[in-house]
């Protein structure tokens, strides 16, 4: 909702899944653990052709780290 309230849209950048062990090495995260996928924000094009998918719930998706 903030990024909205900005005039920004986000998107997952799964590019990041290639690069965990480089990820890993800066943020050292718990054993079992990796970094699969990033989040980019943007102003939207509103030109492109865009599919959109529906949203899950942020605690079906994402793991929040202390200390990091």
């Amino acid at each position: 909702m903030l990024l909205r309230a900005e005039g920004l849209h986000s998107g997952t950048q799964m590019a990041w899944a290639t690069y965990h062990k480089t990820v890993a090495e800066v943020l050292s995260p718990p054993d079992g653990l990796i970094l699969f996928c990033g989040c980019g924000s943007r102003f939207e094009d509103v030109t492109a052709v865009d599919a959109r998918t529906g949203r899950a719930p942020l605690d079906e998706m994402v793991t929040f780290l202390d200390g990091l």
